[in-house]
């Protein structure tokens, strides 16, 4: 951060002074040729007009004895061998043009009389004026270069503190502190860095939490059917029984089934973390995905209604994808109810929602925004249902890749709970 204030600061002043010095001198050059010194130009046209008074008149001795001593401009005549000038300066003398040579304090205007061949010369004081700079002068142009230079300050100010607060919490975002967020507002310069920071630190807190989920899960979710199976495999040596070593081994088989299931499910559930995946954008029918996934989810006690008063109902989504959230969240509803789940579809301006009701015992309050994780499950229902709790962890997921949000309530017709889908209409989103 210093290096760049440094930089910022140095490159601002050099690039203010350089090209305010340029400017200045291309300006005064450009002045000097538009407006040449109007008293040089009055002395050579006050010479001029003697030279053609003095080569018009018979007597230029009188004229020049007439000429007051005073004065700032002395005129004399000269033949050109007095004059002594080159050759080169004589023939320009001699096709009509003013020939001007200084001294250190003086102008001399040469003149050719064409009608005498002689020379007439107007000394004059120096002419040439050499800019001066007063005091004022270097005020205002220093004042300039400060104001200049503050209004950038001004303006960089609020970006280096923005960068400054971006490095501090990536600083304690590396120290372990992954709930770091940066505060964003609409006129930040570097808005859109910091929303993706967040939005990186919200994903990485996310996985890390997810790890943690899973370590604690599979630890304890392993270690049940495991112990069962070092228990049998001890009890099976000492059984001579054969029916009785055949219940043991359908037992040991069964833990090795749950098991293999909970591997599975952790590998399905990773598969949905991938990054490279996209998802194949089709448009969707919501009715018939919806009737399918109750056609697969047909159950002898739990009995499922179905009503629809969106009159569109087509939207652009992955459907495999999108039939996982359904099945998921149906299949939930089914687990933990009793004897009857309603679904309904309805649209407003710009979503279509989805509402998956159940006659459970519902989801307490405190407990809603934890049960979206994997590995977490609510409290068993009277059913004989058992699974790792992953479900509603895949339906979240798969509804952030879409967004669409996942809402859990209590269903205002039924006693249980209440999955609200809430599914864009113009749905673009995909992942990267």
């Amino acid at each position: 951060m210093r290096y760049l204030l440094i930089s910022l600061v140095s490159v601002t002043i050099l690039a203010t002074v350089s090209l305010g010095w340029l400017f200045d001198n291309v300006y005064e050059q450009y002045q000097q040729e538009q407006q040449p010194l109007t008293s040089i130009e009055m002395a050579e046209e006050l010479g001029l007009a003697f030279a053609i008074a003095i080569d018009k008149t018979s007597n230029s001795d009188e004229f020049l004895s007439n000429w007051p001593n005073k004065s700032q401009y002395i005129i004399s005549l000269h033949t050109i061998t007095e004059a002594e000038l080159p050759q080169a300066l004589i023939h320009q003398l001699k096709q009509g043009e003013v020939v001007i040579l200084e001294t250190q304090n003086t102008q001399m205007f040469h003149y050719y009389l064409s009608s005498k061949e002689q020379i007439l010369v107007l000394e004059s004081p120096r002419l040439t004026q050499v800019k001066q700079y007063t005091y004022q002068q270097y005020m205002l142009t220093l004042s300039f270069y400060l104001l200049l230079i503050l209004l950038f300050l001004i303006w960089a100010y609020p970006l280096l503190k923005q960068l400054s607060s971006l490095r501090n919490a990536a600083k304690s975002f590396g120290n372990g502190k992954l709930d770091e967020q940066i505060a964003t507002n609409s006129i930040s310069y570097i808005r859109d860095i910091e929303l993706d920071f967040n939005t990186m630190a919200r994903r990485i807190n996310s996985l890390v939490g997810d790890v943690k989920l899973l370590s604690t899960a599979v630890s304890h979710d392993l270690r049940t059917p495991l112990a069962r199976i070092r228990f049998g495999l001890d009890t099976l040596e000492e059984v001579e029984d054969d029916e009785h070593r055949n219940k043991l081994q359908q037992k040991l088989g069964k833990d090795v089934d749950e098991m293999t299931l909970l591997v599975e499910t952790l590998l399905n559930f990773a598969r949905l973390d991938q990054q490279t995946m996209t998802l194949k954008k089709v448009s969707v029918d919501l009715v018939q995905l919806i009737n399918e996934c109750i056609e697969n989810k047909q159950s002898d006690i739990v009995e499922i209604d179905f009503n629809c008063s969106a009159r569109k109902t087509s939207t652009t989504a992955d459907r495999n994808y999108l039939k996982m959230v359904f099945n998921n969240v149906i299949q939930n509803a089914i687990n933990y109810g009793r004897a009857k789940v309603i679904i309904a579809l309805e649209s407003d301006k710009n979503s279509f929602i989805v509402r998956v009701s159940d006659d459970g015992k519902g989801i307490p309050v405190d407990i809603r925004d934890q049960i979206v994780k994997p590995f977490i499950r609510g409290a068993k229902s009277e059913s004989n249902y058992k699974g790792h709790g992953v479900g509603l962890a895949i339906v979240k997921r798969v509804l952030d890749w879409h967004n669409a949000t996942l809402i859990i309530g209590d269903s205002n017709e039924l006693s249980g709970a209440e999955f609200q889908i809430l599914l864009p209409k113009n749905n673009q989103s995909d992942i990267k």
